[in-house]
């Protein structure tokens, strides 16, 4: 009975997980700065800073008279280019025109087509709308104000799709693998998370002689957003 838990015990020993941590920080893989692709005033501004939205929501919308005004007039001018195409048409029936004049009309009609479909596009860029679920993180204009193409709207950051940035020492990556699961501590709500290696840097950091690494939340988590702080328990077994 004494050899057997002797055994026992150095087997546990051998075998004992040790735990190393390191500090992480969350961040979102779903974060970018919208901006403007046309000119003009800013007639709706639904959400600012902190506030969540869904994917496909209207975040901003730019006055769009204009646009719509220019579509009006190129489709009238389409319309035209169509009559002058059937017309000709219709004269080649009795050898009054040639092939030549013909094609001029086709094409005056397709550049009419072409002109139409940009006008459609900048009418779409008047409504300004979230690319993901998520949050406003800073808010870069305001309502009613003037603005020009390229101009920075708002910056968002996405909830849902979640990641750990990880520093952890050099020496780890004896045994440190992607793949690897460990325990993560979120300062800020108390709880705590699995989640997986997913990459590891390929460069080390000659000063602090540490390295990053990114890992997924691989279990369903609450109230965990970007920015939040948390500490990452890893358990090395000792083989």
């Amino acid at each position: 009975m004494k050899k057997f838990l002797s055994f026992a015990l150095l087997f546990s020993t051998l075998y004992a997980s040790e735990s190393q941590t390191a500090r992480a920080v969350i961040v979102s893989l779903d974060r970018t700065i919208l901006s403007s692709e046309i000119a003009g005033e800013i007639i709706q501004l639904s959400k600012f800073e902190g506030d969540s939205f869904k994917k496909g929501e209207s975040l901003i919308k730019i006055d769009c008279s204009v646009y719509k005004a220019q579509k009006r007039k190129i489709d009238v001018e389409k319309d035209i280019a169509r009559l002058e195409l059937e017309k000709n048409k219709k004269l080649d029936t009795f050898g009054s025109i040639g092939t030549f004049e013909i094609q001029i009309s086709q094409e005056n009609l397709n550049k009419q087509k072409a002109e139409s479909d940009i006008a459609a596009i900048n009418i779409s860029r008047c409504d300004i709308k979230a690319p993901f679920d998520g949050k406003v993180a800073t808010k870069k204009v305001s309502k009613y104000q003037n603005i020009k193409p390229q101009d920075e709207l708002l910056e968002i950051v996405g909830v849902d799709n979640l990641e750990a940035k990880v520093v952890v020492p050099s020496s780890w990556l004896i045994w440190l693998k992607k793949g690897i699961e460990f325990d993560l501590g979120v300062d800020e709500t108390q709880t705590t998370v699995k989640a997986q290696i997913v990459q590891i840097d390929s460069i080390v950091d000659p000063t602090s002689q540490s390295i990053s690494i990114r890992a997924k939340l691989v279990e369903p988590f609450e109230n965990i957003i970007p920015g939040m702080s948390a500490t990452a328990t890893f358990y090395q077994q000792n083989n």
